[in-house]
């Protein structure tokens, strides 16, 4: 998801110490802050009649990083989209589906026909990375979770409910599903991360979380694309601030009773997070399936350094497992 124009200008963004987030759990959305990355690393990693696997080292850096410095990360998926949302393409979910069965029979990462399909389409790609990461992750033993509708709001939804310490993505919405704290960039090897508050988010723009998400509705989300006529981000928090919500601004504007209806009716998905909970949601690191782990990467790689990286991955598992026990008994 995305709001229209909310830039570095409009979030605080700032870094601070990685202590925040260790030792805990972060939720990271996948279809945003993972699958962006990858469409940075498209063409670098691009070779021909290869399937594009690059989401698996993405994900095997990141695992050894976090659980390193004891952050268990939680990999949050889409479930089905909101009413306001465009659907995906279901012949496009299909087809990658298609393409990761075919590769889960043959094993095979040089398949010039996928390969191109794959590498032509990010989207396509996308769906693929997906289904692959969560058969991967829960083999290493990390949660997978996949969310009642958004990925970000039912991140939003563990950040809140305390499961999690911050929202790992590329922007800050989030915070507008009611998340207390959004991490954009993490530098866990240097003790930093670029993130922001809620609270900080509120006061550098004087808006609480209600007028925060009437704003977004105004400049434009995915749940209104084009958002209120001529009013920007600026313009857009005077106004809340003068009518005091987004009905009255829109009645001042001149927009007829169906034209509100539809802005309300975006507004509102805004609430649903408010009625979901995470109290019960245990997250914790499960033991590696290690057979299993070495068998899916000798797909892409040789079986010696399959079996280094599982070696590494039950090393951390073991040094995070002993840290959590070690903190269970002391409280």
């Amino acid at each position: 998801m995305g709001v229209k124009n909310w830039g570095d200008d409009v979030i605080p963004w700032k870094w601070i110490s990685a202590s925040f987030i260790t030792p805990g759990a972060i939720a990271i959305d996948v279809p945003n802050y993972v699958t962006r990355r990858l469409v940075v690393m498209r063409e670098n990693g691009k070779q021909e009649g290869r399937i594009p696997l690059n989401h698996v080292g993405l994900f095997l850096s990141l695992l050894k990083v976090a659980l390193g410095v004891h952050v268990l990360p939680v990999f949050i998926f889409d479930g089905p989209p909101e009413l306001q949302k465009r659907n995906p393409n279901p012949e496009l979910v299909e087809k990658a589906s298609g393409f990761y069965r075919t590769f889960q029979q043959e094993g095979d990462p040089f398949n010039e026909e996928m390969s191109a399909e794959l590498w032509g389409s990010p989207a396509l790609r996308a769906y693929f990375a997906a289904a692959h990461l969560k058969d991967l992750g829960s083999i290493v033993g990390v949660p997978m979770l996949t969310a009642p509708s958004e990925a970000e709001m039912f991140a939003a939804v563990l950040c809140r409910d305390g499961a999690v310490r911050t929202v790992v993505s590329n922007d800050a919405d989030a915070l507008l599903f009611g998340s207390p704290h959004v991490t954009k960039q993490m530098q866990l090897s240097s003790g930093r991360i670029l993130s922001v508050a809620l609270t900080e988010f509120e006061k550098h723009l004087g808006l609480d979380i209600e007028l925060l998400r009437d704003l977004a509705v105004v400049s434009g989300c995915d749940f209104h694309k084009k958002g209120v006529r001529g009013i920007g981000v600026k313009r857009g928090t005077v106004l809340l601030r003068r009518y005091g919500g987004l009905e009255r601004l829109l009645k001042a504007h001149g927009y007829s009773h169906t034209e509100r209806t539809e802005f309300i009716e975006a507004r509102e998905v805004f609430d649903e997070a408010s009625y979901m909970s995470a109290k019960d949601l245990c997250l914790k690191l499960n033991p590696p399936l290690v057979s299993k782990v070495i068998r899916s990467l000798e797909t892409i790689m040789s079986s010696e350094r399959a079996e280094t990286i599982a070696s590494k991955i039950v090393t951390l598992w073991r040094g995070f497992s002993n840290r959590q026990s070690t903190l269970e008994q002391w409280l």
